[in-house]
């Protein structure tokens, strides 16, 4: 009896020892699994990365339309009208809504007969001036001859006349072909500013007189 006691003490020792491995495992599991859910909890949730990317910057009109009540009226309004007078419009390069630059030729007129004037003037400046260096030459040699007594002192002035009304009438000749150069370059209408074409009056085959409206510019396009 005393031998089978022994032998089954070594046996519940086991029994034991297992059962209390076995109740200290799964206590170690339920704490460690309650711990991780209070971790989890605890841990804020991670925020999303942003994508970035790099684009070039550039210019652009974006479609922005404002509802409003009111008149729209030109910051500044001008009006382009024909120098020339009696000319044919052989040409018309703008319309009303045109962007134009400073400069740009919105019409032209006919300009054969300016332009046949204007070679009329050269060459009577032309021949004005000849006759002026003809005249100083002869004045200069009259006087030159003063003090010999070879001409009197009628003739000497006779020249001396001469060389002054043909100089004069080499400024007149100078002044007639500017006229005429300013007449050839009145054939062409420019704008007078950068702007935006708000009214044309001028019509191709027209014979307009000077001052005659041909536009209406919006200065700058600004309202």
């Amino acid at each position: 009896m005393n031998t089978f006691q022994r032998l089954r003490r070594p046996a519940q020792y086991a029994i034991f020892l297992l059962a209390a491995c076995t109740c200290i495992y799964w206590a170690a599991a339920i704490f460690s699994s309650s711990t991780r859910a209070a971790d989890d909890k605890k841990a804020p949730a991670a925020k999303p990365a942003l994508t970035v990317s790099t684009v070039q910057p550039m210019m652009r009109e974006l479609p922005l339309r404002l509802p409003a009540n009111g008149s729209i009226t030109a910051w500044q309004e001008a009006i382009i009208g024909s120098e020339a007078n009696g000319l044919r419009l052989v040409s018309v390069n703008a319309n009303v809504g045109d962007k134009v630059a400073k400069g740009q030729v919105l019409a032209t007129f006919a300009a054969e007969q300016t332009s046949a004037e204007v070679a009329q003037a050269q060459a009577s400046f032309a021949e004005a001036q000849a006759n002026a260096l003809d005249a100083a030459i002869n004045a200069d040699k009259a006087r030159g001859l003063q003090a010999s007594g070879a001409l009197s002192e009628q003739q000497i002035n006779q020249y001396t006349t001469l060389d002054k009304s043909a100089k004069a009438r080499l400024e007149v000749a100078k002044a007639a072909l500017a006229v005429q150069q300013v007449r050839l370059k009145q054939t062409a209408v420019l704008a007078p500013d950068s702007g935006v074409i708000s009214s044309r009056s001028a019509t191709l085959g027209a014979v307009v007189g000077s001052g005659t409206e041909l536009f209406k510019m919006i200065r700058g396009g600004r309202l």
